[in-house]
């Protein structure tokens, strides 16, 4: 890739990342405000919430490192498959499922926050969709490049 190339990748890669991330927060914070499907720090029992807070672990070394002037494709990539996989499976596949209506919505005493949780939960799946797509997409114009030389 050329020098412009990759600056243009690193930086879409980190806003991503950055939005992903604030999303991410954003989620936990509902969750714990509502009191439901929370978990260990924040009660007793360990729960999917408490693993679900691992991400942290992958999201903030990308953004540390695109900050560093690295365009980390392969990382972002797979930090969002994971992030898309483990935030589809917990809200709508799994047995113990937090159904997005009864569990996030219909907690709340006031609409407005139901909806404002329902966004964040929306912006979180889309955040992570695009850093995927975006991230598959300097994987291949990266290869492309390399095949070039």
């Amino acid at each position: 890739m050329t020098r412009m190339g990759r600056e243009w990748w690193r930086r879409r890669l980190l806003a991503l990342g950055c939005v992903v991330t604030v999303f991410g927060v954003l989620h936990h914070v509902d969750h714990v405000g509502r009191g439901n499907h929370s978990g260990w720090p924040f009660e007793e029992a360990v729960t999917p919430f408490t693993f679900s807070l691992l991400i942290y672990a992958l999201l903030l070394p990308g953004i540390f490192m695109n900050l560093r002037g690295w365009v980390v494709a392969g990382w972002w990539l797979f930090v969002a498959l994971v992030g898309v996989v483990l935030v589809f499976f917990v809200h709508f596949v799994s047995a113990e499922r937090e159904a997005p209506v009864r569990d996030i919505y219909a907690v709340y005493g006031s609409p407005v926050w139901g909806v404002l949780a329902l966004v964040v939960l929306t912006g979180l799946l889309f955040g992570l969709v695009t850093l995927a797509v975006t991230a598959f997409r300097a994987v291949v114009a990266s290869r492309a490049q390399g095949r070039r030389r």
